[in-house]
C-alpha cells in the first residue's frame, strides 16, 4: 500500500511541476482567441448553410 501511495505522490507532483511550466496565455489573447474561433465558426456554419440550400435546391429541380 505505501508503494502506491508514494507512486500516487509522485504523480501527483510531477503534474505540479508541469503545470508551472504551462505558458498560460493573457486573458487579452484568450478574448482575441474566442472572438476568431466564433467567427471562424460562424462562416463555415453559414458557407455549409448556402451550400446544403444550393444543394438541395439543384436535387429538388432534378426531381
Amino acid at each position: 500500500m505505501n508503494k502506491y501511495l508514494n507512486k500516487v505522490t509522485q504523480y501527483y507532483h510531477d503534474v505540479v511541476n508541469e503545470m508551472k511550466k504551462v505558458a498560460w496565455p493573457s486573458p487579452e489573447d484568450t478574448k482575441d482567441q474566442t472572438v476568431v474561433v466564433l467567427t471562424v465558426s460562424g462562416l463555415l456554419a453559414l458557407f455549409t448553410f448556402v451550400v446544403d440550400w444550393m444543394i438541395n435546391s439543384f436535387i429538388g429541380q432534378l426531381l
